[in-house]
């Protein structure tokens, strides 16, 4: 589980997150959604170690040892960033050793996120879609406990929407990993997760399951369309 209790944090004077106490659950599913600049990849930035927040504190209970919390996070950011001439293959070699590069399960994953045309080619060379392929195929190789996909499927065709919402749907069923979504994608949402957090200005909003969410207003999409119009 990891508890978050009166989590604030500041960037100079401005206010990006706000009193967040939220309890996550191991093998939970959970979306953060809201407008930009709500503070949904500040907050999962804070959960993966990657930010310290101003006040309030964070606790991760697990069968291993806290200070390995880094070692089990995974994390797709929005648009990785590597020293010029970096290539997929050699994140590869850096974190796995050479067995994996020869073993079934490293030819699915490449199969998976179809690297098999670029996966030796400079990562500064392939196009915006190639790259979030690319940071997808990184966040999982070290097999995480916790697993932060930001913007899984913004400027991907729809082929690879599919492809690759189908992979992490299976993903999360076959393993134990704790699945955290930043997303302004409704379908994309409910097709992976199962509890939702709207934040507001760096307020949780709402936080609620998805069924209620289904029940209450028929689907994601329209529940959002009543929160943007509270918003206008």
């Amino acid at each position: 589980m990891i508890q978050l209790k009166n989590i604030n944090k500041y960037f100079g004077k401005r206010h990006v997150l706000k009193d967040i106490t939220l309890d996550i659950e191991d093998n939970a599913a959970i979306a953060f959604i809201g407008s930009n600049g709500s503070g949904k990849t500040t907050l999962v930035e804070i959960i993966a170690k990657l930010l310290k927040p101003t006040q309030g504190s964070i606790h991760y209970t697990s069968d291993k040892e806290a200070k390995d919390v880094n070692r089990r996070v995974g994390m797709q950011f929005q648009d990785g960033s590597w020293p010029p001439g970096t290539k997929i293959i050699d994140l590869v070699k850096f974190y796995k050793d050479k067995s994996f590069i020869n073993s079934d399960e490293f030819n699915q994953l490449v199969d998976a996120f179809n690297l098999k045309d670029f996966i030796n080619k400079s990562i500064d060379s392939l196009s915006g879609g190639e790259r979030q392929r690319a940071n997808c195929f990184l966040s999982i190789i070290n097999n995480p406990e916790i697993l932060i996909l930001d913007e899984l499927i913004t400027g991907l065709d729809l082929e690879m929407q599919i492809k690759l919402i189908k992979f992490f749907k299976e993903y999360k069923k076959n393993n134990k990993v704790a699945l955290l979504i930043v997303s302004h994608i409704p379908e994309e949402v409910e097709e992976l997760c199962d509890r939702v957090v709207i934040l507001k200005s760096g307020e949780i909003y709402e936080d609620s399951d998805m069924k209620t969410i289904i029940e209450k207003h028929g689907s994601l999409r329209k529940r959002l369309l009543k929160y943007y119009e509270i918003q206008e």
